[in-house]
């Protein structure tokens, strides 16, 4: 893709388990004995067959077919429905053509989640799903609920935190700042933190948080950003359900817009969030992803005008250290940088410093299905700041009845931002692998 040259050197530097058989007394006569030692050495034999053994013909068993489509994938994520005919809590996939075996996670709504291997563009590839030959491993990732907080830790290193009702202020700040639902800290797996919360320069940026700036609602023009201004506030509504699993860990979240300029407070929508966070491959460069797919609904018979506007929306606070011009790198999926990204679009960007002497940072890309994708790009030219804003390319209406959906995925890691890399996940994630089951 055309645009400047590289600007890259700029970083150089629950399962349940069966209940036990219950024995049975009432052995008088030396047949009975006979028949009940007889029927323990059955019972014995029957335990040293392995449980999981499938019960039923390969033949028989569902088969999950999987078109790669038109990409190359590393690795594919997958999530499946599974149908009523495929039972139990402990499954696996298994290849036809090779027999090697894929782990899957079940989900309380029978959903599965699916790490599938390299898959090359235009292939198809045939599973069976059947029963699991050992234990699942333990889980990889986990969602650590805390009242209205979540941890997130991906094997055992802490991986970010959901922040549900506020917690205690920093020194000196103003109560009008008081805010809950957002994620923060967010650190890579060596443990450097790479977001800021309540930065002196702008108290209303918290790590990874969303809210619409200008608007129009009822005749008023409520500012759920702009949290000085007492025209509009977003608050932590409840937390609703949280997993976790040796493939994926997340959580289901819910917060309200609040017109503060009415007669009386008016909840004006409701917005909820499920954060998903994966096991991802470990490689030489280990890296954390998240996605936060967000919905947004209006409570009554109104809508909600956003009116063109440089930014609103989701946003992403770096670290206070990072403020200056010349502290944080920033690159586009389109090769632009701080000075040259504000207002171009892109379908990822990525920002990162110095944590400890040691470079790291964090990316965000958007999906396709986004309104106005690829979305234009909010970038500060001085302040670690970005945020994908949909209203820079026009006026939105958000109407009553419409559900509204954002879907952003966050990757987090040490060193400089991959670009290759970043764009191959992209592409995986936009063009989803196709499934069936037979």
């Amino acid at each position: 893709m055309g645009g400047p040259p590289d600007p890259r050197g700029r970083w150089a530097g629950p399962r349940e388990q069966d209940s036990p058989n219950c024995w049975t007394s009432g052995c008088a006569t030396l047949p009975a004995m006979r028949i009940l030692w007889a029927a323990i050495v059955v019972a014995l034999g029957a335990l040293a067959t392995p449980l999981a053994q499938p019960t039923t013909p390969s033949s028989t068993l569902p088969r999950l077919i999987v078109d790669a489509g038109e990409v190359d994938r590393a690795e594919a994520w997958a999530q499946v429905q599974l149908p009523p005919r495929v039972r139990g809590a402990d499954l696996q996939l298994r290849r036809e053509d090779d027999g090697e075996v894929v782990p899957l996670q079940i989900g309380p709504y029978r959903e599965a989640w699916i790490l599938l291997p390299r898959l090359r563009a235009g292939t198809t590839t045939v599973f069976r799903i059947e029963p699991a030959m050992r234990p699942a491993r333990a889980d990889r990732v986990t969602a650590t609920r805390d009242v209205s907080h979540v941890r997130v830790a991906v094997d055992g290193r802490p991986a970010f935190t959901y922040v549900g009702e506020p917690g205690p202020l920093p020194r000196g700040v103003d109560e009008v700042f008081t805010r809950g639902g957002y994620i923060h800290p967010v650190t890579t797996p060596s443990g450097r933190r790479v977001t800021e919360d309540y930065p002196p320069n702008h108290r209303h940026h918290h790590g990874i948080w969303a809210a619409w700036t200008r608007t129009r609602f009822d005749g008023r023009s409520p500012d759920f950003w702009n949290m000085a201004d007492r025209t509009g506030a977003v608050e932590f509504e409840r937390l609703s359900r949280t997993w976790s699993g040796p493939l994926t860990a997340g959580f289901d979240t819910r917060h309200r817009y609040m017109d503060l300029s009415a007669p009386t407070p008016t909840t004006v929508l409701l917005e909820d969030w499920r954060v998903i966070a994966y096991a991802w491959p470990t490689s030489d460069r280990p890296w954390h992803v998240f996605d936060v797919e967000i919905t947004q609904a209006l409570t009554g018979g109104l809508p909600l005008d956003l009116p063109p506007y440089r930014y609103g929306g989701v946003g992403v606070r770096g670290r206070h250290d990072w403020d200056g011009a010349d502290k944080a790198a920033v690159i586009t999926s389109a090769g632009r940088t701080r000075t040259t990204g504000h207002g171009t679009r892109a379908t990822w960007m990525a920002m990162g410093g110095l944590v400890d002497g040691q470079r790291a940072g964090i990316a965000m890309l958007s999906h396709p299905d986004n309104v106005q994708s690829p979305q234009p790009v909010r970038i500060h030219p001085t302040e670690p700041f970005l945020n994908f804003a949909p209203q820079q390319a026009g006026a939105l209406t958000l109407r009553p009845g419409e559900p509204f959906r954002l879907r952003y995925r966050f990757v987090v890691f040490d060193g400089a931002p991959d670009a290759a890399r970043l764009d191959a996940l992209w592409q995986a994630w936009a063009t989803p692998v196709r499934w069936r089951i037979e």
